[in-house]
C-alpha cells in the first residue's frame, strides 16, 4: 500500500490537497481531492491514467469551495457533512451573483452528505469529525487496511476546539497516524467576537438602530449567540436576521424565540427599528441586503453599523451613524493547534493553509516528520507498512523522532479504540463560553448597565442620587450622550407629536457608560413622569 499527496493549489491559499492511495486495497489508485479552493485545477494535477475519485468538502466557506464546480469529472460524488450538503445548493446559488461559481446543479447533483464511515474505493473508508470553525464544518477521517493493521489519516480543514453556533470543536480523543493541519491561526478572535457582542448591546441599550453587517455563516452565528445571552441572565435583545443569512438559519434548524428571519422584504425601513438589531449580508454594506439597509441608517446618528469582517475587505469607515468593525475569523490561536498535535500525537504532519514565516514556524516542532512545503510535488508519506520521513530529515533524525512516536503512545491501529466513540457533526445547544465569548465579562457588564436611568427624587427635596465612581473615560460618556441627543433630536421631525414646551434639564454622568437628564423645574411639567417611559425632547443649544 503506498499513500502520496499533492498540494493543490500551493500559492493560492494552500487549503487543497490531493490524496492518492494506490496498491492491494484499491483496484485503481484513489484519488480524494479534500477542498476546491481558487486555483484548483484537478486537470492539471491528475496523469492520463487517473480518475478522480472523489471531492471532500469540509465547509462552505468560498476559499474552500471556489472551483467546485469546474472540477467535476468522471462521476465523482461531492462528500461533505449533512449540515454542510443541506446549506451548500443556497451558499452556491448566493456565491454564483457575487463570484465566478459555475455548474451549481451540476455540484448539487453530485452530493453526498455522509455522517458515519462511508466507503469510497475498495477498502478505503471517510468519515465526518465536527470540526467547528463555522456551522456544519467538519474535518475527514480516512481509513483504511494494510496487512491485517489499521491505518488511519485525519485532513481537518478550517477547524476550532471552540464550539460554532452549536456546532461542536474538532475532538482531541483521536489518534490517527497522519494527520493533514490547517495551520492558520488568530489570537485574537475571542477578544473581538466578546467586544462585538457587547458593542451591538450597548448601542442596542443606548435605543440605537443596529444593523450588522456579516456573511451568511457569520450572520447565523452571532444571531444564535445574541438570543442565548439569556444564559448569563442578560435579556437577548430582538433580532432581525434577514437575506441569505436567514435562509441558512432555517435550513439549520435554529429557531429562536427572540430572533425573526426574514429571507425576502421588499421595504428595509419595516424592518429596521431603535433598540433593535438587524443582521444583513455581505460583511461590508456594499451590495445585496446589507446595501439596501446602510442606505437606510447611514446618515441616521442614531443608528449603529458593526462590520464582522474577514479581513480581506476594506470596511466602511465612517458615515453619518455610528461605524464599528470587529475581525470575525474564527481559527485558533497557536498554542492550540501545539496541544492539538501534543494530544493526536500523530507520525506525519501535513502542514496547510499556510505561507512564508507563518509556515516555516512548524517546521521541526513537533515529534513527528513535518511537511511544511509549498510546491507541486507530490510527497509519498507511506509505503509497505511505514510511514515515510520526508527526503530532508536524515536517517538519525528520522530514528530519533520514530522513537518519540513510541514513547509517546503512538502507535499503529490505536485509533481503532476510539471508533465507538466519534462524534457526529450536529448542533449541540449554544454555550457562550465554548463559543469563546468572555462570560465573565458579560457578567460584568450585565451588573453595570440598565436600560433606564433609575428613577430620580424631585430636585425640590434637595436630593441627590449616589453613585459610584468609575475609571469610565468622560470622552466615552461625552459620545455616548451626543449620540443619544442627535437620536432625540431627529426624532422630533414630527411637529404634531412634539411638545411645544421647554424644560431645562441638567446632564448628569452617572458613571458606567450611564447619563442622566435632571429636570430642573419638574413642577413645570403638567403630567405625571413614570420610571421607564419613553418620551421625546427638544435639545436646545444654550451655550451662547
Amino acid at each position: 500500500m503506498e499513500v502520496t499527496f499533492q498540494h493543490a493549489n500551493p500559492h493560492s491559499g494552500h487549503e487543497s490537497v490531493l490524496i492518492r492511495l494506490s496498491g492491494d486495497v484499491t483496484e485503481q489508485t484513489a484519488c480524494i481531492l479534500f477542498d476546491s479552493g481558487t486555483d484548483v485545477d484537478v486537470d492539471g494535477l491528475l496523469g492520463d491514467d487517473e480518475y478522480l475519485t472523489a471531492i471532500v468538502l469540509t465547509h462552505a466557506h468560498l476559499d474552500h469551495y471556489a472551483t467546485l464546480g469546474t472540477n467535476l469529472r468522471d462521476g465523482a460524488p461531492v462528500y461533505t457533512s449533512e449540515p454542510t450538503a443541506a446549506i451548500l445548493d443556497t451558499v452556491l446559488t448566493e456565491a454564483a451573483t457575487n463570484y465566478d461559481i459555475s455548474n451549481v446543479d451540476a455540484v448539487v447533483d453530485a452530493l453526498e452528505p455522509i455522517s458515519d464511515w462511508t466507503t469510497v474505493l475498495g477498502d478505503v473508508e471517510l468519515r465526518p469529525v465536527p470540526a467547528g470553525h463555522t456551522p456544519g464544518a467538519a474535518g475527514f477521517l480516512i481509513r483504511f487496511d494494510d496487512g491485517g493493521e489499521t491505518r488511519t489519516m485525519l485532513v481537518t480543514g478550517d477547524w476550532t476546539q471552540r464550539s460554532a453556533a452549536g456546532f461542536p470543536g474538532l475532538p482531541t480523543t483521536l489518534s490517527p497516524d497522519a494527520v493533514f493541519l490547517t495551520g492558520a491561526t488568530n489570537e485574537e478572535f475571542e477578544g473581538e467576537l466578546t467586544a462585538a457582542v457587547e458593542t451591538i448591546l450597548e448601542r442596542v441599550q443606548a435605543g440605537s438602530t443596529v444593523l450588522v453587517t456579516a456573511s451568511g455563516l457569520a450572520g447565523v452565528h452571532i444571531a444564535a449567540l445574541l438570543a442565548k445571552l439569556d444564559t448569563n441572565d442578560i435579556d437577548p435583545p430582538s433580532v432581525s436576521i434577514t437575506g441569505h443569512a436567514a435562509k441558512l438559519y432555517e435550513t439549520l434548524g435554529y429557531d429562536y424565540s427572540t430572533v425573526t428571519s426574514v429571507p425576502t422584504f421588499d421595504d428595509p425601513d419595516a424592518i429596521l427599528e431603535p433598540g433593535t438589531v438587524t443582521i444583513a449580508g455581505p460583511e461590508v454594506p456594499v451590495e445585496g441586503s446589507a446595501a439596501k439597509f446602510y442606505d437606510c441608517v447611514q446618515d441616521d446618528p442614531g443608528a449603529t453599523l458593526v462590520q464582522l469582517t474577514s479581513g480581506s475587505v476594506s470596511p466602511v469607515e465612517s458615515a453619518g451613524c455610528t461605524v464599528d468593525r470587529f475581525q470575525y475569523s474564527n481559527h485558533p490561536p497557536e498554542a492550540a493547534v501545539d496541544d492539538l498535535v501534543e494530544d493526536l500525537a500523530p507520525r506525519q504532519v501535513v502542514m496547510m493553509h499556510q505561507s512564508g514565516p507563518a509556515l516555516s514556524r512548524y517546521k521541526d516542532r513537533y515529534d513527528s516528520f513535518v511537511w511544511a512545503t509549498t510546491d507541486w510535488d507530490e510527497y509519498k508519506i507511506y509505503e509497505d507498512g511505514t510511514w515515510v520521513a520526508p527526503p530532508w530529515v536524515n536517517d538519525r533524525v528520522a530514528r530519533r523522532l520514530r522513537s518519540q512516536q513510541y514513547g509517546n503512545g503512538s502507535s499503529l491501529g490505536s485509533f481503532i479504540d476510539t471508533e465507538g466513540v466519534l462524534s457526529d457533526v450536529e448542533r449541540n445547544e449554544v454555550s457562550l463560553e465554548a463559543e469563546g465569548l468572555d462570560a465573565s465579562a458579560f457578567r460584568t457588564w450585565s451588573q453595570q448597565s440598565t436600560p433606564y436611568p433609575p428613577k430620580l427624587e424631585s430636585s425640590t427635596q434637595n436630593t441627590e442620587p449616589e453613585f459610584e465612581d468609575t475609571d469610565t473615560s468622560i470622552s466615552k460618556h461625552f459620545e455616548e450622550i451626543e449620540s443619544r441627543l442627535s437620536r432625540v433630536e431627529q426624532s422630533l421631525t414630527d411637529k404634531e407629536k412634539a411638545d411645544s414646551s421647554t424644560h431645562e434639564v441638567q446632564i448628569v454622568d452617572a458613571g458606567d457608560g450611564t447619563l442622566l437628564l435632571r429636570l430642573l423645574n419638574p413642577d413645570a411639567i403638567t403630567r405625571n413622569l413614570t420610571h421607564g417611559e419613553m418620551i421625546k425632547i427638544r435639545v436646545v443649544d444654550t451655550s451662547d
